[in-house]
């Protein structure tokens, strides 16, 4: 064989060495990206569980509750819990009382137009255009033309909405600019009465829109002093500490002391995996005292 020969030969062998060499590269990058998928699956896998074990540790803690007893933040499960740990991972959680919250369901049967004037009150403090609020005041509204006018004829709300970010899709581009008003709003049915101890004090502010500021003034600060036990201990004290016509105005809210809807959002921590959940949880008296989930949504990182 000629010099020229065998230096062909040797590059040819130099290729195929290089060849093999890039696909076992190529192989063992593919399988450790394989291996690091099944590890994050195995992973995720593991903190679903752990959300579930939070939904159950908070389940335990609402069937606590009296069954006829007041609702206020200043019991347990109000509490934010941070670095619960668990296994090998974390959990965190806070719950809401969906009834201190505007109930959307009250838009639907508004028959003295009350409650789109709170409505419109509560979405103006979150900096929601009016235009927008108004439409979907008129698409939650009980007048069925107006609803059908705010509503894309091939996409009406299905009433009652299950969860406020239904209205999303009614903004259509400008659904933003409703995300600020979301925590204060709720899709309850319309029997949930909302609960004067637990009341965002916006939505109370809304609701009771025109009152002077000194009446709202002294409202949130007793309510913020300590929880009331009933509805006549509330309204005998609006009795004698406000103006007739304000202690008239809160006696017709219809509120309550109790509360069997609520909102808990999770968050599980596994290495690199985290993983959030949104639960809807009633406690009515139906259930026999125990809690039950109605709504469960997954939601972004």
């Amino acid at each position: 064989m000629s010099g020229r020969s065998r230096g062909m030969a040797l590059i040819q062998a130099l290729v195929i060495v290089a060849a093999i060499a890039a696909v076992a590269t190529a192989l063992l990058l593919r399988a450790e990206q394989a291996r690091q998928r099944l590890e994050l699956r195995a992973g995720a896998d593991q903190a679903a569980l752990y959300l579930d074990s939070g939904v159950t540790l908070v389940r335990a803690v609402l069937d606590a509750l009296p069954a006829e007893g007041a609702v206020h933040r200043r019991q347990g499960w109000a509490q934010p819990r941070e670095g619960v740990v668990i296994d090998r991972g974390t959990l965190e959680w806070t719950v809401d009382d969906l009834q201190g919250r505007f109930n959307l369901s009250w838009l639907t049967e508004d028959g003295t137009g009350a409650m789109r004037t709170a409505f419109l009150r509560l979405a103006a403090d979150q900096g929601v255009p009016r235009s927008l609020a108004s439409r979907i005041a008129d698409a939650l509204g009980p007048d069925e033309t107006d609803r059908a006018r705010a509503t894309a004829p091939d996409a009406p709300p299905y009433l009652p909405l299950a969860d406020p970010r239904q209205i999303l899709p009614l903004a259509g581009d400008n659904a933003d600019d409703l995300r600020p008003l979301l925590p204060f709003l709720s899709a309850l049915p319309i029997e949930a009465e909302g609960n004067l101890n637990t009341l965002h004090p916006e939505v109370l502010r809304a609701l009771l829109e025109g009152v002077d500021s000194g009446s709202l003034r002294l409202i949130e600060r007793r309510l913020a002093d300590a929880p009331f036990d009933t509805v006549e201990d509330f309204q005998a004290w609006a009795d004698e500490r406000l103006p007739p016509p304000v202690a008239q105005r809160l006696d017709g809210l219809g509120l309550a002391v109790r509360s069997t809807n609520f909102l808990v959002t999770l968050t599980a921590r596994l290495d690199t995996v985290v993983l959030r959940r949104s639960v809807v949880v009633n406690r009515d008296d139906d259930a026999q005292g125990r809690s039950v989930v109605v709504l469960s949504i997954p939601e972004p990182e």
